[in-house]
């Protein structure tokens, strides 16, 4: 363990094999005004002692809203020796007169080569038969035994934070299909943009708009340079529900079903997020466009004989993770639109 790791926030440090009997002293100290919850096992991985902390933060804040037994696993592989340790945790949140709803965590630090003891962690210490939600943060690990996705009911990831997104796609595609897995594979990063094809939706929803959408032929969006996969994921997206082929890489040219070009831009920018979008036809154009720190995307429609709209729409933080991961919790646990989307611009990743 780094000297200089100052592990109070993480709980009462307890030794791996007496996790359970320690929880259970918790629960009996609280002499009733303390209610254990859990509707699911959250567990976390991470790379980093800073990370470990950050994610304690977090779900102490997330606990507010959905019950679990949290487990955050940080692994170290660079340690000079081996070592495991254990922590135990409740965060408890009041509800109502005197009583405190409480959620537990267990954090454990990994050093040195893990081996078997990764896997047989997390399966140890899950709360009975609730189902598992796994959050692993950063790149998907070549050393990864794939008979751990089996035991997975949903997968989150974040392209986002991925250095070689093409390479870790393929790698958890291989993963998964090795194990025949069949959980939700769940990304942040396409959450970012939910919001935003929330909007599109909305849009062409109007009897007036949809006949353009089917005659697009330039989309094109401002992100931040961070935000590049995401704008690709929206444009996988709108290629999947529209049908559309990739025809060219460089520039991105897909076809529509009639076999018209359609150019799609992307444009680095200095604002957070997505920012900017403005899908065109040959007679109109819809653009969105989203300020810093504003909960709403403005919209203006210009229509064939000077007809102009103006119209605001729902966004979303794309930056705060807390509220990712909430809008996650209430997602359907399916993978359909998003593989397809994702199918649609993985080459140009």
């Amino acid at each position: 363990m780094p000297a200089n790791f100052d592990s109070t926030s993480l709980g009462e440090p307890v030794a791996i094999g007496q996790i359970n009997r320690e929880l259970k002293k918790i629960w009996d100290t609280g002499e009733g005004t303390l209610t254990r919850a859990s509707l699911i096992n959250l567990a976390v991985y991470c790379r980093s002692t800073e990370a470990l902390l950050e994610n304690t933060e977090l779900i102490s804040e997330f606990t507010r809203t959905h019950a679990c037994r949290a487990l955050v696993i940080c692994v170290v592989r660079n340690a000079p020796k081996p070592n495991a340790s254990a922590w135990i945790n409740a965060h408890c949140h009041l509800s109502g007169g005197s009583k405190h709803v409480c959620c537990e965590q267990i954090s454990f630090l990994l050093e040195g080569e893990i081996k078997g003891r990764f896997t047989n962690i997390v399966f140890a210490n899950l709360d009975s038969d609730l189902p598992l939600y796994f959050w692993w943060q950063g790149d998907i690990s070549e050393n990864l035994n794939p008979h751990l996705w089996a035991w997975i009911d949903r997968l989150l990831v974040d392209s986002i934070a991925w250095r070689d997104p093409k390479a870790q796609f393929a790698r958890l595609r291989a993963s998964l299909a090795e194990a025949k897995s069949q959980l939700a594979l769940r990304d942040l990063n396409w959450t970012r943009s939910l919001a935003l094809r929330q909007a599109i939706s909305q849009i062409f929803d109007h009897p007036e708009n949809q006949p353009h959408l089917l005659r697009l032929r330039r989309v094109s969006m401002m992100h931040a340079p961070q935000n590049r996969s995401t704008a690709l994921l929206f444009i996988g997206w709108l290629a999947g529900q529209m049908k559309w082929k990739l025809k060219s890489e460089s520039p991105i040219v897909f076809t529509d079903e009639d076999g018209g070009d359609v150019v799609i831009e992307l444009q680095p920018s200095n604002s957070p997020g997505l920012s900017r979008i403005t899908l065109a036809s040959d007679e109109a154009t819809f653009a969105l466009r989203h300020e810093p720190k504003s909960s709403f995307y403005q919209a203006t429609l210009n229509l064939p004989g000077g007809h102009n709209y103006h119209a605001i729409y729902p966004a979303c933080s794309e930056d705060n993770i807390l509220s990712l991961l909430d809008e996650e919790m209430g997602r359907a646990n399916t993978s359909e639109i998003y593989l397809r989307s994702l199918g649609k611009i993985e080459s140009l990743l």
